[in-house]
């Protein structure tokens, strides 16, 4: 179990199918556990129509070709990605490829393009994804099949990639001309997990978009906490004319702190895998991670679950510890939303949790978000 206390399986259910989660020890602490089966699914079913490399854009499958040894003919693909050097690998830019082909792979990757990753420079087009994934259907031969996936809830610019909303993926039909028809997506919500980091197990099922519409990415649980697949099938021609002007889209910000448990926080006694902290004596629980905070109107968002008679205070502090700027008692198991208003510049600013009892208690902290207001 992990901080929601389900049940983790090693399956989970694909339009009613159940498929194991990755079985490889690697990449399981993100979306990756649920992407590969289901990409595995997708070529297995067009396994009778390979008679050509299929694409893959960006490396990913290289760490997990093991899983296709019953199926050889599957390991046939073409490499594209613009930064990763490996034996095979095109070092091209997708929007530079013209080659055809009847079947496109891609995990987790467009919404990287025209963002601040992985040696990509930032290029200020939040929409460049859109435009990658319109190049993608533009590169399927007539009744080719591309299997796309990104991440998927509120809409946000994390500097580092884009997270796909409803409103935001409707663009590529209403906007970048991609038939309707052409696409099938299902979506993918992330319900729990071990919190830890070596090969945790998790909890996935498939779901409704409006089930997603508030899932954050990196919160609560690290990387992706929902998933579009999608299926693109080559209808007609390729699409050709400039996207059409529409609303401007609201982007939710990268939080500024999105969970104790995976961003560089001190936790002298750690945490056991179902995200609780053992509380047995007087000191801090955690305190990071070392921020400079811009003079903004901050909301902090916490929810605590406290099993045993403890006592704590949380407090936001700068000047690594020495200037308090926020604290809140916590007696209790409770959840709360804080206004903070900074003034001035900090340095060295923390979130800590101190407990000042002995006791047999521990805590956890399913929430733990610093956003601006």
């Amino acid at each position: 179990m992990g901080i929601a206390d389900l049940e983790l399986f090693n399956y989970f259910l694909c339009d009613r199918e159940p498929l194991p989660y990755n079985q490889l020890p690697y990449g399981n602490c993100s979306e990756r556990t649920i992407e590969i089966p289901i990409a595995i699914r997708f070529l297995r079913r067009m396994e009778a129509g390979i008679r050509e490399p299929y694409l893959e854009i960006g490396n990913v499958f290289a760490n997990y070709l093991s899983l296709l040894d019953p199926h050889p003919e599957l390991k046939n693909r073409i490499v594209l990605d613009k930064f990763e050097e490996a034996p095979g690998v095109l070092n091209e830019d997708l929007m530079d490829y013209t080659r055809k082909h009847s079947l496109i792979l891609c995990l987790s990757t467009v919404e990287h393009i025209g963002q601040h990753a992985y040696g990509e420079q930032k290029s200020g087009d939040r929409e460049a994804p859109l435009l990658a994934l319109r190049h993608l259907y533009n590169l399927l031969e007539p009744g080719g099949s591309a299997l796309v996936t990104v991440p998927f809830g509120k809409l946000m610019d994390m500097g580092w990639l884009i997270q796909f909303s409803d409103e935001y993926l409707r663009l590529l039909t209403d906007s970048y001309g991609v038939p309707a028809e052409a696409l099938e997506i299902s979506y993918f919500r992330k319900l729990d997990m071990d919190m830890h980091l070596n090969n945790p197990k998790q909890c996935w099922i498939q779901c409704e978009k409006e089930e997603l519409a508030e899932a954050r990415f990196d919160s609560p649980f690290m990387f992706a906490n929902g998933i579009a697949v999608i299926h693109m099938r080559k209808i007609g021609r390729d699409v050709a004319s400039a996207p059409l002007a529409h609303e401007p889209l609201s982007f939710l910000s990268a939080p500024t702190v999105s969970s104790v448990y995976f961003i560089p926080f001190v936790r002298p006694a750690g945490f056991d895998k179902d995200g609780y902290f053992p509380a047995v004596r007087p000191g801090y629980i955690f305190y990071g991670p070392s921020l400079t905070l811009a003079p903004k109107n901050y909301v902090l968002q916490a929810s605590f679950e406290i099993d045993g008679p403890g006592e704590f205070t949380l407090e936001m502090t700068s000047n690594q510890g020495r200037r308090l700027l926020w604290s809140r008692s916590i007696l209790r198991s409770e959840q709360l939303s804080a206004p903070i208003v900074i003034e001035r510049e900090e340095q060295q600013a923390e979130i800590r949790l101190y407990q000042h009892n002995s006791a047999q208690c521990r805590i956890r902290v399913p929430l733990l978000i610093l956003t601006e207001a």
